[in-house]
């Protein structure tokens, strides 16, 4: 090799040292953490932007990105922290402060959070997302009003928002507004036609209204969007439970626990569906699974209950309502239960003391009202248990006048004569006739013990047992009345 090669090589290798290694830029990284993120790769992307801040360090997009990340994969408080070092290097940072909204809301902190997107809102006020989601945070503080007009907001910045439609129609729900909500769910999915949420919502709606077909045809639309919509089988289940299609509702839920084997919802419903239907030992099945899986729910101990008191298992059904109220002291229905429990053993004060609690929080019960009454005779109180009566029925403002109900209490204040009683429980449809008959003859054979006469009260009662109407209260009070005065004569 000769002096002149030799000389090129040197200066080829010289240059190579010389030149500089190729080196990755804070943005380099930026750019790769929002590709990771937006693949699903939480980890790849905190761990891109995190190098993207450690050369840039005020690198405030990197921070609210981060905080994105750690967002989508649970960590509350990273995230918090991250969108909070954003704010800090750049105060005016209104995204920053919507995403930390949204991290605080995760976490519960709805007041938190409806400060941040009114800081938000503040530093843009056209930030209509903003606007929607503090109208969620308050809505699920229930505060309605002021939600409906952060949604208006939302809707007036951005007229096509349909998820804004959808939310005030949520919020409008939850007020009693059924023709509202249903107007602005029409509207969701009017801009929005394969809006699953919507279909769902609205068919709730109109179901609160009493419109089980329209339900109906909502649920299916959400659950054609959505194959695996499981609360559109289970709320689609509600509805056809509501028109007593028992076997098709049945087969919703059973859909909705295929999908979701934990879905304790369904099971609940499942278990009503089941009672329904007769088939009291699989409902008990279904609701030991509810407390199963929601050892604290006083309604699944408060319906087991139910279960039991119908199989006759009065112990077991007591059990379970005094569970039910130990978990939830304002559970009306389980003293109401309860009391018919206490009526039926002859625990008269108990049964007292129940009904009462009972009518605290409903005072428009006519039949807890009729088994007060009843009671204090029981006790001893005649007169002023007539007269308690008497004025209940002078106020009363449930039903209508003259209708069965008010039938029942008027017998038992005095107001109306047995035969008159009997004949007044007389109707065109014979379930409907049986069902009177069986109150009748219940109520009947009632005033006929309190009077001494034990021969035709207990002509009453069995009376009462022949209308075979066995899911009625009434019923199963006959029944016990009649075993302590057959254990009487013994």
């Amino acid at each position: 090799m000769n002096q002149a090669i030799k000389f090129l090589l040197l200066a080829a290798l010289l240059l190579i040292m010389a030149a500089p290694a190729f080196c990755v830029t804070a943005d380099d990284y930026f750019r790769s953490g929002n590709v990771k993120q937006a693949k699903g790769d939480w980890n790849g992307a905190i761990a891109d932007f995190t190098n993207a801040i450690e050369i840039k360090p005020d690198n405030v997009d990197a921070y609210n990105n981060r905080g994105n990340a750690k967002d989508d994969k649970g960590d509350w408080a990273g995230a918090i922290a991250d969108y909070t070092k954003a704010i800090e290097l750049k105060p005016d940072y209104a995204m920053a402060y919507f995403n930390r909204g949204i991290a605080k809301i995760a976490k519960g902190d709805l007041d938190a959070a409806i400060a941040d997107y009114t800081n938000a809102i503040e530093l843009n006020p056209d930030y209509a997302t903003a606007y929607n989601n503090r109208g969620a945070a308050k809505r699920a503080k229930g505060d309605l009003d002021a939600a409906i007009a952060d949604y208006d907001n939302a809707i007036e910045l951005e007229p096509d928002y349909a998820t804004a439609y959808n939310n005030r129609g949520i919020a409008k729900h939850a007020k009693g507004d059924w023709d509202g909500a249903i107007a602005d769910y029409n509207n969701a999915i009017k801009l929005k036609p394969n809006y699953a949420d919507a279909c769902l919502n609205r068919g709730a709606a109109k179901q609160a209204k009493g419109d089980w077909d329209g339900a109906i045809a909502d649920y299916t639309k959400a659950i054609e969007i959505k194959p695996d919509f499981v609360m559109a089988y289970c709320n689609r289940g509600a509805a056809k439970g509501a028109k007593a299609d028992w076997d098709a509702a049945m087969a919703d839920y059973d859909k909705a626990i295929e999908l979701k084997p934990n879905y304790a919802d369904a099971y609940t419903n499942r278990g009503a569906a089941k009672k329904a239907k007769g088939n009291l030992n699989a409902a008990m099945a279904d609701y030991d699974k509810v407390i199963e899986l929601k050892p604290d729910d006083a309604m699944a101990y408060y319906n087991r209950g139910n279960v039991m008191s119908a199989q006759g298992a009065s112990d077991a059904a007591m059990a379970d309502y005094n569970k039910a109220i130990e978990l939830n002291p304002t559970l009306v229905s389980a003293y109401r239960s309860r009391g018919y429990l206490h009526y039926d053993a002859h625990a008269f004060t108990d049964a007292l003391f129940d009904f009462r609690k009972a009518l605290e929080a409903d005072s428009s019960d006519d039949y807890a009202c009729f088994r007060v009454s009843l009671i204090r005779a029981r006790l001893g109180e005649t007169q002023a248990a007539t007269t308690e009566l008497q004025q209940y029925l002078a106020r009363r403002t449930t039903g209508k006048p003259g209708d069965w109900a008010s039938n029942v209490g008027q017998f038992l204040a005095g107001q109306l004569a047995e035969p008159e009683f009997l004949a007044a429980a007389k109707h065109a449809d014979p379930k409907t006739e049986a069902g009177r008959l069986c109150e009748a003859y219940f109520y009947a054979g009632s005033k006929r013990l309190l009077a001494g006469d034990k021969t035709t009260a207990t002509d009453y009662f069995q009376k009462s047992l022949a209308t075979d109407k066995k899911t009625y209260l009434e019923y199963s009070s006959a029944a016990a009345e009649l075993k302590f005065l057959i254990a009487q004569k013994n």
